[in-house]
């Protein structure tokens, strides 16, 4: 199977609908904002045109009230990838998210207790208190909260979950394990930093022309929205909007600060991956880079 991963507007998604159609494939996607209907603009989902042309797993899959959570999403995406392979497909697991990335591709032990009561309890408090939970953190697993982002709601909710369990993760857990399910190549795509923030930038132009401000109020009024669909860029800042604290002449470096520091945040954990496939797109479009990832593709299985 192939994996495509990269930092947010770099042109992983492009350049895995390319392979997709080349190869006779489908697309799991590794992202867990994407599995919400309502947030297509937000999330940058797939159009209805791109589903058309290519399958499309792990999309659209979640109502904005459910909880997205890394252990269901792998389950997802182990069948809807063990499907492929039964019928003879590629699938192209595609996506910029680290653990979701890994969940898909390797098989991960995940604390049962972050999804019972200690983790409602932890989501919770680092909902409404994240320094907090931060201390409360550090006293049951310092360890885990140096190395922790303390800037990540559903980070340290997790991890705090997992503390006050008394659970640690096993060393099967490790992400960066080059252990994985099937055989996989994986192809990591970058640009300069220039480059990338231009295109974040453009990107979050995209986004409010297509109507994302709208999109999110209509979120942020769901009855029952769920904490885990309100992590998503856009939500804090819209939020902010509606009750007068950020101006909407603001609203646009806003939203590309928080991805600008997103996408350091994947480069990082990008370096610590194991990869088959460095390919650095420059300014180029990403589909340019289809014609590398099938020579090496074909190379892997054998094919002159």
């Amino acid at each position: 199977m192939l994996a495509i991963a990269g930092p947010t507007a770099a042109g992983k998604s492009a350049l895995a609908h390319a392979v997709a159609l080349e190869l006779g494939g489908e697309i799991v996607v590794a992202d867990p904002f994407q599995r919400y209907r309502g947030l297509e603009i937000a999330a940058d989902s797939p159009t209805e045109e791109a589903r058309r042309e290519v399958p499309y797993h792990c999309v659209g899959d979640l109502r904005l009230d459910e909880s997205s959570t890394a252990s269901d999403f792998a389950d997802h995406a182990h069948r809807a990838i063990d499907a492929c392979m039964h019928a003879d497909r590629v699938p192209v697991v595609s996506g910029g998210t680290g653990l979701y990335m890994r969940a898909a591709l390797s098989e991960l032990d995940f604390p049962a207790s972050a999804e019972r009561q200690d983790g409602d309890w932890a989501e919770g408090l680092a909902a409404q208190d994240l320094d907090a939970a931060v201390r409360a953190l550090q006293e049951k697993d310092p360890e885990a909260a140096a190395r922790i982002d303390r800037k990540n709601p559903r980070r340290v909710a997790r991890a705090l979950a997992i503390a006050a369990a008394g659970e640690r993760p096993r060393a099967s857990a490790a992400l960066w394990s080059r252990k994985t399910r099937h055989p996989t190549l994986l192809v990591v795509v970058t640009r300069p930093r220039e480059v990338l923030d231009g295109l974040i930038a453009t990107r979050i132009q995209r986004e409010l022309d297509d109507g994302l401000v709208a999109e999110l109020e209509a979120a942020l009024d769901t009855p029952g929205v769920s904490r885990e669909a309100m992590q998503i860029i856009g939500a804090k800042e819209v939020a902010a909007l509606c009750d007068g604290s950020l101006q909407l002449s603001e609203l646009p470096e806003r939203l590309a600060a928080r991805t600008r520091r997103l996408s350091r945040k994947q480069l990082t954990w990008l370096k610590k991956s194991r990869e088959d496939l460095a390919i650095d797109l420059g300014e180029a479009p990403a589909t340019d880079a289809l014609g590398q990832v099938l020579d090496v593709w074909h190379q892997e299985r054998g094919v002159i």
